[in-house]
């Protein structure tokens, strides 16, 4: 299928959700939301301003009038008709000049509602309605405005985007979309991103949030740091680091140390999901940026995966069927516990330890 062909494929599954959710509306107004349905009517059409920002009222998908009522409103949407331009009328009870609620006084939603219901004149009710459609869309647009999460719902305001991802330093144009970590991921993180704290818990936190599966941090993880060769101890006539016996002499040339490594373990995992983690798989890729974004090179990490044991494939010659080291087992895996045996170390991916 081309690309074409996609895309209209899924603006027709849109279309048609759209319509099944406005025939929900229809019936049963009172079940939903105010804000959630103006949203949903103002995303489901990009080609338009904005509720609140058209300049004429044939650049806006919907009308929005008050129902004259004298009771107190049950729910916030009342009624939802169809003018006859085909045009959308919402008719809601918590913002507008009438009812009990209302700056005017009740007499004159009497006034209006005897008018409509018992002579069929709703001029009067036509006329508040144009000033409670500007009103009302007014009202949305500034709890809109406050909500950053809605520029998703359409293409974004490049302004709002780029004061967004200044906070994670990633102002420029050149600076996204250079690692496999989508940057509306590192958006939607940015609130703990921008901080100068990267603690395990925001790491987990966010690798939680992104895969959507079972992830836990471990620190203080011990591992063999490597001594740089000046640092080393030798036999030498210069004085110089490391030859001081019982204060800085070194034997051999690393060290054993738990403060710089940590371990990310992720699982248990079906199998098509613990085949994305491994070498070469997209979501490896991501959660190496992810890492990247959070601690740069300051720290080691290794990942452990673990199967869930009913998924661990029986090995099996053949072509694609195993990956030696990998997602191989020898003979049937009885073990009462899932596979956790496979520790990977992202930074050098050719490196896999199994324990």
């Amino acid at each position: 299928m081309g690309e074409r062909e996609f895309d209209r494929e899924r603006q027709a599954e849109r279309k048609l959700a759209h319509q099944t959710w406005l025939d929900a509306l229809r019936a049963q107004p009172y079940r939903h939301d105010f804000y959630e349905t103006l949203r949903r009517i103002d995303a489901a059409h990009p080609e338009l301003p904005r509720l609140g920002e058209a300049l004429r009222p044939v650049d806006e998908p919907m009308r929005l009038a008050q129902s004259a009522e004298l009771s107190f409103a049950p729910a916030a949407l009342h009624q939802v008709e169809t003018a006859i331009d085909g045009q959308l009328r919402l008719r809601q009870r918590i913002f507008g000049l009438l009812g009990p609620m209302g700056p005017l006084p009740l007499h004159f939603t009497e006034t209006v509602r005897e008018r409509s219901r018992n002579h069929a004149d709703a001029t009067l009710q036509r006329f508040l309605d144009l000033l409670t459609h500007r009103f009302a869309l007014q009202f949305y647009r500034a709890w809109a405005t406050a909500q950053p999460v809605l520029d998703l719902d359409r293409p974004a305001d490049p302004a709002k985007l780029d004061r967004l991802a200044s906070l994670l330093g990633l102002g420029l144009p050149s600076q996204r979309g250079v690692d496999a970590l989508p940057d509306r991921a590192k958006l939607f993180f940015a609130g703990r991103l921008a901080g100068q704290i990267r603690d395990a818990d925001g790491l987990q936190s966010w690798c939680r949030c992104e895969f959507r599966v079972p992830v836990r941090v471990e620190q203080w993880v011990g591992h063999w740091m490597p001594l740089a060769r000046p640092e080393r101890s030798r036999l030498s006539r210069r004085r110089g680091a490391g030859q001081s016996l019982g204060r800085d002499a070194v034997l051999g040339q690393s060290v054993w140390d738990v403060q710089h490594k940590f371990r990310i373990v992720i699982g248990p995992l079906d199998l098509g999901r613990y085949q994305s983690f491994l070498p070469g798989g997209r979501e490896l890729a991501q959660l190496h940026a992810m890492v990247r974004q959070w601690h740069g090179l300051e720290f080691a990490w290794e990942l452990q995966l673990v199967l869930r044991r009913e998924q661990v494939p029986p090995l099996k010659l053949g072509r694609g069927r195993a990956r030696l080291g990998l997602t191989s087992w020898l003979g049937h895996y009885r073990s009462p516990r899932d596979a956790d045996q496979l520790h990977l170390k992202p930074e050098r991916p050719q490196r896999a330890v199994t324990s």
